[in-house]
């Protein structure tokens, strides 16, 4: 355990969720009493009706830890803004169940005040970088938590994936796309595409065809050393690669995305042991809400 105090927090709630907002002036009202800085995205600031505090995430430096609240998505995004200045995320749950998340609000005192204590553990997460190469040149470049995804657009047109592996032709079908995705992301479009459960501490690029126009065609587990190459080939140009489900950018026939492990890591704050598989099975419909609750609650204890 960290045993450093910590005194300087960033607090990045999701601002579309009224619940949200209203734990994060719970936290900001803890985290100031406790005598730490707090800075946040000025929106948020202003929101909260403390505009001083306001600063841009990209001016963000020296932080302790930055707390998330919100769900998955939240974790998502501050993972990619946060990862590369190697600050930890607390990440708190509000609304639906959040796999990424580590308590719910309910138990968000007991959590900040040990983050505030630095009573916590660091977990570090794998993330990979995706580059879009048109012609040959790099034209786009993002790192992501979950996963890279390449589909057809909205109309129903199959498009063509050849998929290498260190140089090497592992998958070569027609159908809607391909996922590829972290450890983490295993668990989200990859598994509902019918890819296999991989555990968060394994480093590996998980590829996971999408509706493949071939029965034969299977995921694929690649090192996470090892770079993955799609091209695409296409007779019309609605073809998207989207990172995390949030940000995408058009493909055009001939494209290739390259796709490797990045060089940062997201890095997650834990105040319990590891709950993977326990999460997984509520995930899955094999336990409650209520359960979750319970434990996350008795994890800041």
């Amino acid at each position: 355990m960290d045993k450093v105090r910590h005194n300087r927090f960033g607090l990045m709630p999701h601002t579309e969720k009224g619940m949200a907002m209203t734990v994060a002036e719970r936290a900001l009202t803890q985290l100031l009493a406790a005598g730490a800085s707090v800075c946040m995205e000025p929106p948020v600031a202003d929101a909260l009706g403390r505009p001083e505090l306001g600063l841009p995430a990209e001016r963000w430096r020296d932080l302790d830890a930055v707390v998330v609240l919100g769900g998955d998505g939240a974790v998502l995004r501050a993972a990619r803004m946060m990862a590369p200045r190697r600050v930890p995320l607390l990440a708190v749950n509000v609304g639906h169940l959040g796999f990424l998340t580590e308590v719910e609000h309910t138990a968000l005192d007991d959590a900040l005040a040990r983050l505030v204590a630095g009573q916590f553990a660091i977990e570090q997460r794998m993330m990979l970088s995706a580059t879009v190469l048109r012609e040959g040149r790099p034209v786009w470049r993002l790192m992501g938590l979950n996963d890279a995804v390449i589909t057809r657009g909205t109309f129903a047109r199959i498009i063509r994936i050849e998929v290498r592996v260190a140089s090497d032709i592992v998958l070569d079908y027609s159908g809607d796309g391909i996922i590829v995705a972290t450890p983490t992301g295993s668990t989200g479009y990859s598994l509902s595409a019918g890819g296999p459960i991989v555990h968060p501490h394994i480093d590996s690029l998980l590829l996971t065809p999408i509706c493949p126009h071939a029965l034969a065609t299977r995921s694929v587990l690649a090192r996470a050393d090892e770079r993955v190459e799609v091209r695409v080939a296409a007779t019309h140009m609605d073809i998207m690669l989207t990172v995390d489900g949030q940000v995408g950018y058009g493909l055009q026939a001939g494209d290739t995305v390259r796709v490797s492990r990045a060089r940062h890591r997201a890095r997650l704050v834990r105040l319990g042991p590891d709950r993977f598989y326990r999460e997984l099975r509520i995930r899955l419909g094999q336990g409650s809400r209520a359960e979750r609750t319970a434990e996350s609650e008795a994890g800041t204890q």
